[in-house]
């Protein structure tokens, strides 16, 4: 679009505006605001060419709508895209050094979440192992003979009543002062005291079966 060139011709920089002696139709000036010229390196003077388009207000007056100072850079332009290309080189930056820091982390991650498993199998492992040594370990009960209906039959009637008693409560003890029939329980116990502890008066008669009259009648 064709410009128009001028020489401003009046401008009150307080007020920031002034007025366009245009070269051709020189007969009117045209009213120009420092707005249109914001982009300019500096602001403008008496003296300067200027290049511009009007439009005709209701007054009938021109006024001038785009404008620049001729031979003076414009430098509005030119700042937002080196503005906005550093900071576009940050984010890029930021951007890189987080991705390198969580790429270093991820090893260590990785790592460690594949120890732990590790070291829990193992500790199963060994507490297994560890159960199983002390099963086999532990003593062994020892057996109590069964008796089967032929060997109760053949055995006497005091033996029987004996062995029985022996096998529900298969473990007596001698005990000091106990020596009588009156100290026994049972057939079994007496038996027992007569042949494995001293001193007892169970046997009268001598044949081997104690207090006959209390228990092993």
């Amino acid at each position: 679009m064709l410009m128009d060139r001028g020489v401003l011709v009046r401008w009150n920089d307080e007020k920031g505006f002034g007025f366009i002696q245009p070269e051709k139709n020189a007969a009117q000036d045209v009213f120009i605001h420092i707005s249109v010229l914001k982009k300019m390196a500096r602001k403008p003077i008496v003296g300067d060419s200027i290049l511009f388009q009007t439009e005709v207000q209701n007054d009938g007056k021109r006024k001038a709508v785009i404008a620049s100072i001729e031979g003076v850079a414009v430098i509005a332009a030119s700042a937002t895209p080196r503005s906005h290309s550093h900071i576009q080189s940050r984010n890029e930056n930021f951007n890189f050094n987080n991705k390198s820091k969580a790429h270093s982390h991820s090893p260590r991650k990785s790592s460690f979440n594949t120890i732990i498993p590790l070291l829990i199998i193992v500790a199963i492992i060994i507490f297994g192992f560890k159960q199983y040594q002390e099963f086999n370990e532990a003593p062994a009960i020892d057996e109590v003979p069964v008796l089967t209906n032929e060997d109760i039959e053949r055995m006497p009637m005091y033996e029987t009543k004996s062995r029985t008693q022996a096998t529900a409560t298969p473990s007596f003890q001698c005990e000091a002062g106990k020596t009588h029939c009156s100290h026994m329980s049972s057939c079994a116990e007496a038996t027992f005291y007569i042949q494995h502890c001293p001193n007892t008066q169970m046997d009268g008669d001598g044949d081997g079966i104690p207090c006959e009259r209390q228990w092993c009648s």
